[in-house]
């Protein structure tokens, strides 16, 4: 499993890259440039639906068949633990591009600021250091009790962001043009929420990586949206870490050990 480790998350990535593709040409021209509304039969939407769909299950079909033979650690640091320096440089260096992004979205809406606004900025700057202390504990080999509290923030931020995101859509009639922000924020809220589980000694091998994968692909896709340029940066890093993650993740699982069966003598 070790050497093929960035194997699936690669070809997850790809899948990202020719989903971003379709929803870019969707984009331009599956909608009404008028009215906004959505065009029927639009032959962009329906092979992203089906190319979606077959990822989703893919990832599924993956997870299942690594969970008859493969187990993860029951403990964070021991289930996401790197093997060099890298991981954790790699980390800062994208949680430092995670508070510009928040920065740069602090100055975008500064004019209009509201109180909802604030909480995002704020969630946000708190994600980011969660991230970098969580990359620390699996660095280091140890859990601790920050990361208890640091391992919940992330799937707070996106459940609130997927929250946020309904309400300022709830008058939009045209779902298709916000629904692949909603399943990249779900994917990223499932993915640190089972990241979670194992910093509580709660493990889940197959929806861990089901959700990794799935995060992968629609961050990637969702890069074409019509969206302001921070949040489209926090949606890479969110791919990079999760991808990243991904890989470190396969390469730590073990092996389910069979115990041989001893046939009884009588005596």
């Amino acid at each position: 499993m070790r050497k093929s480790a960035a194997v699936i998350p690669v070809l997850a990535l790809i899948a990202g890259a020719f989903g971003f593709i379709i929803r870019q040409m969707e984009v331009n021209t599956a909608f009404e440039s008028a009215t906004g509304f959505a065009k029927r039969n639009a032959s962009t939407t329906a092979i992203l639906i089906a190319l979606s769909g077959l990822v989703i299950i893919l990832a599924v079909l993956f997870a299942l068949l690594a969970m008859t033979k493969f187990k993860a650690d029951n403990d964070y640091a021991k289930a996401f633990a790197p093997k060099g320096f890298i991981y954790i440089v790699a980390v800062f260096v994208l949680a430092l591009g995670w508070i510009a992004a928040d920065i740069l979205y602090f100055f975008e809406k500064r004019t209009v600021m509201t109180v909802i606004d604030i909480v995002w900025i704020f969630l946000a700057a708190v994600t980011a250091f969660a991230l970098v202390f969580l990359a620390r504990g699996a660095y280091k080999g140890r859990g601790g009790t920050e990361l208890l509290l640091f391992s919940l923030i992330p799937p707070i931020f996106f459940c609130y962001w997927l929250i946020i995101l309904y309400k300022d859509n709830a008058a939009n009639p045209v779902l298709l043009s916000y629904c692949y922000q909603c399943l990249a924020l779900a994917a990223a809220a499932l993915s640190f929420y089972f990241s979670a589980g194992f910093v509580y000694n709660k493990s889940a091998t197959a929806r861990s990586l089901v959700s990794f994968l799935v995060t992968i692909y629609f961050c990637a896709v969702v890069l074409a949206d019509k969206i302001l340029l921070p949040l489209k940066i926090i949606f890479g890093i969110t791919l990079i870490f999760q991808f990243i993650n991904t890989v470190v993740f396969i390469r730590n699982l073990k092996r389910i050990k069979i115990p041989p069966c001893h046939s009884e003598q009588e005596v």
